[in-house]
């Protein structure tokens, strides 16, 4: 859900790997290419799913150094993916 909503906010990304930058000097975000690309798999214990929010969906796009422009392109699905969830004749409860 965290993360179709950063998908949804335009720009809200890039912000944050621009703010990344400036707080980071030493460590630049490089966002990956190529044939062959590294994700890791998230791991949110089960006792701290409620407490997922959109900067944590943030921090590991940045950790897997996702390109922008992915994210950007992802926004039709955010939007999407957002709108089903809140025309649901039973709202599923990951919306809260």
């Amino acid at each position: 859900m965290m993360f179709a909503l950063v998908m949804a906010h335009p720009g809200l990304y890039r912000e944050a790997v621009a703010a990344y930058a400036v707080a980071n000097p030493t460590q630049p975000f490089v966002a990956q290419f190529g044939a062959n690309l590294e994700i890791r798999q998230v791991h949110v214990p089960d006792d701290q799913v409620w407490n997922f929010t959109d900067d944590d969906a943030i921090c590991i796009l940045i950790h897997n150094c996702i390109p922008p422009d992915w994210v950007d392109h992802a926004y039709t699905y955010g939007v999407v993916y957002l709108e089903q969830q809140f025309h649901q004749p039973t709202m599923s409860l990951d919306v809260f």
